[in-house]
């Protein structure tokens, strides 16, 4: 995997004995993400135009498993896209961060986090703890 002098990337592949050849993308690669390929090497996935072994057409780049996807997504920039993002993270401890809110949602539970340092906290029944002021707002509220 490497970039040519215009900035698209190109490929070498088992077999081909003409050397490096320009490939065509299905996906959009950004020059961070091409620039990232030339300099770890990863495998490519490509298929050829009507089976011409000089036409190649790239459409991913191999990844290495994860043992904390959902981490590496967010700190690779996925969270600055709009989709929904869905990761199965076996690890002791994960950090997630948004740039201005972060919602954990679960049936009938939420809890926010804001960048101004406001939590909210909303379900059928909380249980909270706080160093600072706790305030409960509730149809009924037992204390201790």
């Amino acid at each position: 995997m490497g970039v040519d002098g215009e900035g698209n990337p190109q490929v070498d592949f088992e077999g081909n004995t003409a050397g490096p050849l320009s490939a065509r993308t299905i996906i959009p690669m950004s020059p961070k993400v091409l620039a990232d390929a030339t300099a770890r090497r990863p495998g490519a996935v490509l298929l050829f135009e009507q089976d011409d072994l000089s036409r190649p057409v790239l459409i991913g780049l191999l990844q290495p498993a994860s043992t904390s996807p959902l981490v590496e997504a967010l700190l690779s920039g996925a969270a600055d896209s709009e989709s929904a993002l869905d990761a199965h993270v076996d690890g002791r401890r994960v950090v997630l961060e948004g740039k201005e809110e972060v919602v954990l949602r679960c049936g009938e539970a939420t809890i926010t986090l804001r960048r101004n340092g406001k939590v909210v906290i909303r379900g059928v029944q909380v249980e909270t703890h706080a160093t600072g002021t706790n305030r409960i707002k509730g149809a009924s509220v037992k204390v201790n």
